[in-house]
């Protein structure tokens, strides 16, 4: 559990509650695990705040105890679970994420259109208020099927029964934003829609991050058939919807937009609504650095963050515009 601890706090030394619990470390970790090992532990309540990057969202934070749980839990079980999703499953995976999810479309986008000689559409989806809508029940019957040693499941249940945004007919459903538990039971959960998608539907062009995902085929009228079924699993398997508004179909042509990049046959662009947002947080960056908010280092962090966004994309004219505003700030401080 210290090395539980080790991993949760970096990055976050300097929180108050971190420094609060690691006043007396070593009897608050042998008082939880004595809780853990004895079946006493109980989650606690959350703290809720809103977090706009860039939609507004809805977060809610466990106290240093329960997320120091949530670590152990995860560490326990994340490769129990890993290794049973499919390659193409993206969101909140060692060696995923959004960059390798854009060079895996891409690569697709390639294949698929014989690099853009052919057609090639794309059906995007998202789905409707999913981690509000995650069923309990639903979830911890997954679980199950991989996990059966009681005590941890105890503490699994604990963990998701400490959360819920309503109760249905079917129970209590919804799981926090916040809890890095929260990553791995969504996988879990939309690990049963990859594997419809590819061996029943058998969609060879698919991929997924969290829950927007994608498929690509050369024919519109094929990807429109598939919406009804698709649908139709989401709701009688996970009791899940589709969001109306953002059941899409594009030509490559148009530009396929995936996680903040539109994707062509031959190029890759940086969405614009991704770009100006950069260009308002640098300002607001700098502005925060002529006040004394943070520093230089920090600053230049900043800078290199979004100058590795960009080096995913055929952006050289939209770089350079970042990389002189940068200059030309620094240089009027100096």
């Amino acid at each position: 559990m210290f090395q539980c601890w080790n991993q949760y706090k970096r990055g976050k030394r300097k929180r108050q509650d971190i420094q609060l619990f690691e006043r007396n470390l070593e009897d608050n970790i042998f008082a939880l695990y004595d809780d853990l090992t004895t079946l006493k532990y109980q989650h606690g309540s959350y703290h809720h705040f809103y977090v706009t990057d860039p939609k507004q969202r809805h977060i809610s934070k466990a106290s240093v105890r329960d997320r120091l749980v949530h670590q152990v839990v995860y560490n326990a079980i994340f490769k129990i679970f890993d290794k049973k999703f499919i390659f193409h499953s993206l969101s909140s995976r060692p060696g995923k994420g959004t960059h390798l999810g854009v060079k895996q479309l891409s690569q697709m986008i390639g294949k698929i259109s014989a690099n853009g000689k052919l057609p090639c559409y794309a059906l995007k989806m998202d789905i409707k208020r999913f981690f509000d809508s995650v069923n309990h029940q639903i979830l911890k019957i997954l679980i199950q099927k991989s996990i059966q040693e009681e005590k941890t499941l105890s503490i699994i249940n604990s963990i998701i029964d400490s959360f819920k945004v309503s109760i249905g007919a079917s129970g209590e459903v919804g799981i926090p934003l916040g809890n890095i538990t929260s990553q791995l039971f969504a996988n879990l959960y939309l690990h049963e829609l990859d594997e419809f998608i590819k061996h029943k539907l058998r969609e060879q062009y698919y991929l997924r991050y969290c829950d927007d995902f994608i498929i690509l085929s050369r024919d519109r009228s094929h990807l429109t058939s598939l919406i009804a079924l698709i649908q139709e699993f989401l709701k009688k398997n996970l009791q899940l919807e589709l969001h109306p508004k953002k059941v899409v179909i594009r030509k490559l042509t148009q530009g396929i937009d995936f996680v903040g990049y539109v994707l062509f046959a031959k190029y890759i662009l940086l969405r614009n609504k991704t770009k100006q947002r950069m260009k308002k947080r640098l300002k607001e960056a700098f502005e925060f650095f002529l006040i004394g908010k943070i520093d230089a280092k920090a600053m230049d962090q900043r800078l290199q963050s979004y100058l590795g966004i960009l080096s995913h994309a055929n952006q050289h004219t939209f770089t350079q515009v970042i990389k002189n505003a940068y200059w030309v700030r620094n240089d009027t401080v100096n």
